[in-house]
């Protein structure tokens, strides 16, 4: 290939024109690079449509008439001789082009009216297929087409597809820039959404764990004022009827007129009174007894060292007459050698609630009771677990959502308090420093699952 050739199409492969993504750019670039290098007066790039059927001019240099541009379109069904060259032939080398067999069809519409003798066109490819041609019209005298400028129009044609490329890249980047853009604006949104959402779910949180409180200290109160009342209301009762009495008594001394059999009956009286108000002042210090055993004073639970295994036996033992007369068998599955540093009495007082539990309400009207108290070790999260169950009555999903609620009790009629459970929370939760899960259905028993460190600092 010539020089000259040669230095123009290394110019126009080194352009940034090819490379910038704009076409129209590329497409300048090259159409003049055609006229300089093949030293004709008119090129042109043509494009075809989606199904090949037309082929319209993309641009058209022509310096001779000063014309960039013309729009002008080539059908297949108008020029069918000269796209089945274009289907078969790599470059159309017409010198004659009245005469080529690919190009006659242009003689009197077009080639004769513009003084166009001879034609070069180089198909455009790009992915593989075909998408356009340059063509190159040379105007006076026949041309004979050199090799080296076919090489070199077809040089271009490549090039070409290279600045299609880079279009397409600038294209698809843009997209890209827009479709960011947008995501992260829909971000943006969406965060603000959710974090509106949050702060109205913490906002409704909150007043929900204050209502809960309100209601949580609602019941807890009206259970105290229940169990309170009732045996102080029993005490006040007593106490009035000995003052109604004692009055009765000093107005027959004063009148002279008490007897001794209503003396006797005076103090008969005075001491059932004193035997009912004693017995209920009792009962109601040991509600208020109960009831500050919930909080779990720390202070005054030790921590000791103790052999699981023995301890529980030793608590179970001393339950012994609790469970021979509800015909209940007990059963411990532990390491003989696992020692724990914890609150012994905590633990103990645990053991002797839910067997009471288990008694009173899991066993009653029942025979073949059994208790099973399991414990496993967790040397990697230096825990371990220990699992209480019986084979009693179980519980309704009601009753097992509020078992550990102070003062819930379904014995209320018959001398239950409802704090049983509470304690074994607290003192599982406080003084023992871990935590409780309970599961359980009608007629399949309980499971109480808790699981403590193996050492309390």
């Amino acid at each position: 290939m010539r020089q000259q050739l040669v230095q123009l199409l290394y110019k126009v492969s080194t352009s940034s024109a090819l490379d910038d993504g704009y076409i129209e750019l590329a497409e300048q670039l090259i159409v003049n690079a055609i006229i300089d290098g093949l030293n004709n007066t008119r090129a042109s790039i043509w494009l075809f449509n989606k199904d090949n059927t037309e082929c319209h001019c993309q641009l058209l240099f022509d310096r001779a008439n000063n014309n960039v541009n013309q729009s002008l379109i080539l059908s297949r069904e108008n020029y069918p001789a000269y796209f089945s060259a274009l289907d078969t032939q790599r470059v159309i080398i017409a010198n004659n082009a009245h005469t080529d067999p690919a190009t006659f069809e242009f003689s009197e519409h077009y080639l004769t009216p513009l003084g166009i003798n001879s034609m070069l066109d180089a198909p455009i490819r790009f992915k593989g297929e075909m998408i356009g041609i340059f063509c190159c019209e040379h105007t006076g005298s026949f041309r004979q087409w050199e090799d080296d400028e076919c090489t070199f129009l077809s040089g271009l044609a490549d090039l070409y597809g290279r600045a299609l490329s880079a279009q397409e890249s600038r294209i698809v980047k843009q997209q890209l820039e827009v479709a960011n853009h947008r995501l992260e604006e829909r971000v943006i949104e969406r965060t603000n959404t959710l974090q509106k959402t949050l702060e109205e779910l913490t906002g409704t949180q909150g007043k929900l764990i204050e209502a809960e409180k309100m209601a949580a200290l609602g019941n807890l109160v009206a259970g105290v004022a229940h169990e309170v009342n009732t045996p102080i209301g029993i005490a006040v009762t007593a106490n009035s009827s000995a003052t109604d009495n004692l009055k009765q008594l000093t107005q027959q001394l004063n009148d002279n007129t008490l007897s001794k059999s209503n003396l006797q009956k005076f103090v008969a009286h005075i001491n059932e009174c004193l035997i009912i108000a004693s017995s209920n002042l009792d009962r109601a210090a040991a509600l208020i007894c109960n009831f500050k055993q919930t909080a779990v004073d720390q202070s005054s639970l030790d921590i000791s060292t103790v052999k699981l295994n023995d301890y529980l036996a030793n608590t179970i033992h001393s339950l012994t007459p609790l469970t021979r007369s509800h015909k209940v068998t007990t059963t411990i599955e532990c390491d003989k050698a696992l020692t724990l540093i914890t609150v012994s009495g905590a633990l103990s007082q645990i053991i002797m609630n839910l067997v009471s539990n288990s008694c009173v309400h899991g066993f009653k009207d029942r025979e073949d009771n059994h208790i099973n108290i399991a414990v496993h070790l967790d040397t990697q999260q230096h825990t371990y677990t220990l699992r209480y169950s019986d084979n009693g009555h179980g519980m309704s999903k009601d009753v097992l959502q509020s078992v550990f609620e102070p003062f819930f009790t379904t014995t209320r009629g018959n001398g239950g308090s409802g704090l049983g459970m509470a304690i074994v929370y607290n003192l599982a939760t406080q003084a023992l420093q871990g935590d409780v899960k309970i599961h359980s259905q009608p007629e399949q028993g309980i499971t109480v699952t808790f699981t403590f460190p193996l050492s309390l600092s």
